[in-house]
């Protein structure tokens, strides 16, 4: 039986969707696009944020490197589907946006995180704050 063969793509030159929005076609160092379906997306963005932090880790020989990426600008907003829920948008550099759902509650909590390590409340200022 021989071995899969990976394809093996050490650069993007350009990614588009295709009209319907059921692919996204990716160009690179390979002579042929890479049509990703839409059903794979979340997945994989999952996928690679995990990967980009274990690549990091492994090749720096250090357990406590954390991926991070730039953010350019953010925003706060309603979810439209769900009342009990806010959206968290991050810009990235380039225009990106990576958008997450965070439920109402979380985010007092989230507040008073920030608060406490920004500087602008004191620990006994907030009890029963727990940092995460």
């Amino acid at each position: 039986m021989s071995q899969p063969v990976a394809l093996a793509i050490h650069s993007l030159h350009s990614f588009e969707l295709t009209g319907d929005g059921q692919y996204l076609m990716l160009k690179g160092n390979q002579p042929d696009s890479i049509a990703l379906h839409y059903t794979v997306m979340h997945e994989l963005l999952a996928a690679i944020s995990n990967a980009i932090g274990w690549s990091e880790r492994v090749r720096q020989k250090k357990d406590d490197v954390k991926f991070a990426m730039p953010c350019e600008a953010w925003a706060v907003g309603k979810d439209k589907g769900e009342a009990s829920h806010l959206l968290l948008t991050f810009r990235l550099p380039g225009g990106a946006e990576l958008s997450f759902r965070m439920h109402r509650a979380d985010a007092r909590h989230m507040t008073e995180v920030l608060s406490l390590v920004t500087g602008l409340a004191k620990v006994n200022e907030a009890p029963g704050v727990r940092l995460q």
